[in-house]
């Protein structure tokens, strides 16, 4: 530690000055240890950064969390060389096929474990030394005011009062954690300065995510700014929630969501509960789950005809049809009738596997999101519909949304994988075949192999038909660079637009972060 001296803590009050105004003593550090990154091309907030890496990387208290996590990336690439292997293996027979299976599931098993333990332990790096103060004119520096930090009791108590939490929802905002839109807790505040993040033992043997909570301060000031990105229920809570819908079994409806990757049974220990790991006879009970607001409420939309309104979200009733009030073509479930889509929404019982569809128009003269249409086809009747007629383009810049890109996605054979977000634009795909087409299902359920696999067929007609088949031919999936000059256009993000509309998703981040043939 003796030789150890601390490139953030010597810079603490001269990240915002440029290099000519730093002593003479930083500004050979800078030369000699930032090098070769340009010191007056990076904001205070990247200088900070890199101080901060370099710090950790030659820092001798970090020594031993450098080898661990060595070690774990090491084990998580031979955990996905492993997952390639399996996936490579010729499987004859259905003995065959059976250990094939089971073997993937346990290795994406494993790799979804290592993913969220990866996601969830990253600790806050502080270089613990004196600080030196580099000044020209001996002035003594301002010391930062202390931390107030605030125990667990006293932090639920006014989670409460303010948001009508729960100690089960706080689980769920520490585990998601501030980046992703929870928020963060510490352990030892009242001995130790920096106290270490606190963090979920992924992996325990202990299913109780709840008693772990007790040992946890929270920063005084992070928690009177905190509104969380998303809300939580426990599966119970779920259960008596839809327990009032006649005719359904609340706790078979949640496994069939969550097969169908439309809700995501949390659990801040294991990942998962048997919700979702049915085979897993050690993971939590799915009571024990935690699920997110949102994704019941879309389900809550999409699958039952009303949701009563209720002050306590945790109660609501949900109202199924009456007898006799069953959906007939043309009603306000299925679209306009009116619409270019009332043939297919005339259509009795129809099903994914009937539909054809197809991108048509002049690739040269325009991108998706200008006067391209789509093809549908289904029991001898063919009509040809604008993106725009079936919510395929973003209304605010004319492009194609992140629904749309993903049907092209599926042309180019790409393999969506599942995240959070993913599955919320599948959601809303559903919703548009749903709404336009009247087919319930388009969708087999999520694989991680294969990702999510259309029932239907869809292909890319829109002009130079031989050219764009030869280079399929030769390579299984085109870049974002080779749409773009080929004619697709794509959204730009714009930095007067508000924050991110779900709905209005640009096409092109999916694009660009969805190439399964890219490194992650």
């Amino acid at each position: 530690m003796s030789n150890f001296d601390s490139l953030c803590l010597a810079f603490e009050d001269w990240f915002d000055k440029p290099l000519a105004d730093l002593p003479e003593a930083l500004r050979q550090r800078v030369e000699q240890e930032f090098a070769p990154m340009p010191w007056d091309q990076l904001s205070p907030a990247g200088r900070r950064s890199v101080a901060l890496q370099l710090d950790y990387q030659h820092d001798p208290a970090t020594a031993e969390d450098r080898r661990l996590w060595w070690d774990f990336y090491q084990r998580m690439d031979a955990v996905k060389d492993q997952i390639a292997k399996w996936e490579a293996v010729a499987a004859p027979t259905a003995a065959d096929l059976a250990l094939k299976e089971k073997r993937l599931a346990e290795l994406n098993q494993e790799l979804t474990r290592m993913k969220i333990q990866e996601r969830t332990s990253v600790g806050e790096y502080r270089p613990e030394q004196k600080r030196i103060d580099v000044q020209d004119d001996g002035s003594a520096a301002t010391p930062a005011p202390p931390i107030a930090y605030i125990a667990y009791p006293k932090a639920m108590h006014q989670l409460t009062a303010r948001l009508n939490a729960t100690p089960e929802e706080l689980a769920a905002w520490l585990f998601m954690g501030p980046e992703d839109g929870g928020i963060a807790a510490y352990l030892n505040a009242n001995e130790l300065d920096p106290p270490p993040r606190f963090h979920y033992a992924t992996g325990s043997d202990s299913q109780d995510y709840v008693a772990p909570l007790m040992a946890c301060w929270f920063k005084s000031d992070e928690l009177d700014q905190f509104e969380p990105a998303d809300r939580y229920i426990t599966g119970k809570a779920l259960i008596e929630r839809w327990s009032a819908v006649p005719n359904l079994d609340p706790a078979a409806f949640i496994r069939a969501k969550i097969a169908e990757s439309r809700l995501t049974d949390m659990h801040p220990i294991y990942g998962g509960t048997q919700g979702g790991f049915s085979d897993e006879s050690d993971y939590p009970p799915l009571a024990s789950g935690l699920f997110a607001l949102s994704q019941i409420e879309n389900v809550e939309a999409a699958d039952f005809a009303e949701v009563a309104e209720s002050g306590d979200t945790s109660t609501t009733l949900v109202q199924p049809l009456d007898a006799g009030e069953a959906s007939v073509p043309g009603d306000a479930t299925k679209g306009d009738p009116a619409g270019p889509c009332a043939a297919f929404l005339a259509m009795v019982n129809l099903v994914a596997s009937e539909l054809s569809l197809a991108f048509v128009g002049d690739r040269a003269e325009s991108g998706l999101g200008a006067n391209n249409m789509l093809e549908i086809s289904a029991r001898g009747t063919t009509k040809r519909v604008a993106l725009a007629a079936l919510d395929l383009v973003d209304s605010r810049r004319g492009t194609l949304n992140s629904q749309c890109a993903i049907l092209l996605g599926l042309v180019q054979k790409r393999k969506l994988p599942w995240t959070g977000d993913n599955a919320a634009k599948m959601t809303r795909l559903r919703r548009v075949f749903k709404k336009h087409l009247g087919v319930d299902d388009p969708f087999h359920p999520f694989h991680h192999s294969s990702g999510w696999v259309a029932r239907f067929e869809v292909v890319d007609r829109r002009g130079a038909a031989d050219e764009r088949a030869k280079q399929d031919a030769e390579r299984r999936t085109v870049s974002y660079d080779q749409l773009t000059e080929s004619g697709t256009q794509f959204a730009e993000p714009d930095p007067t637009s508000p924050p991110f509309d779900p709905e209005n998703d640009a096409a092109a981040e999916w694009l660009k972060g969805n190439d399964p043939d890219a490194r992650a």
